[in-house]
């Protein structure tokens, strides 16, 4: 399997998060005596939602096309989506923030460090994808 569509694979799974982060995040604005109500914050659901549709999206748009396998790019992407969206997935099921450096709690800061080091992971991907993507040879159309 190439690490093109490794990556389109990211995107989709990313994608499949947001989507289903979308339901969580409508079911749990349903009132508690509600059937339809499921625990979460929402919140924290729409960030989730919000962050893996964007993470899909823009490793779908980077992905390099020159046939060419990038594991170390695919490796990167996918460390970052998982450190990132894992913790951001935590965040609306427990309600922890992520963002707070001293929390009477403790784990906020390991949290909070998935986060950033997540984050930090994905831009380096994004970045270097976009640098490929700046490099790549020119296409031809086929006559």
């Amino acid at each position: 399997m190439s690490a093109d569509r490794s990556l389109v694979r990211l995107a989709l799974v990313c994608l499949a998060v947001g989507a289903l982060s979308s339901v969580w995040e409508f079911v749990a604005l349903q009132p508690p005596s509600s059937p339809w109500h499921l625990a979460g914050y929402p919140i924290a659901t729409a960030r989730l939602s919000m962050h893996a549709f964007v993470t899909g999206l823009v490793t779908l748009a980077l992905a390099p096309t020159d046939g060419r396998a990038r594991r170390p790019l695919f490796a990167l992407a996918a460390l970052g989506a998982l450190l990132s969206l894992g913790a951001h997935g935590f965040t609306a099921a427990t309600a922890w923030r992520g963002v707070v450096l001293h929390d009477a709690r403790g784990g906020s800061l390991a949290l909070l460090s998935a986060r950033l080091l997540g984050g930090a992971l994905q831009l380096s991907a994004f970045a270097w994808g976009l640098r490929l993507r700046w490099n790549a040879p020119p296409t031809t159309p086929a006559a």
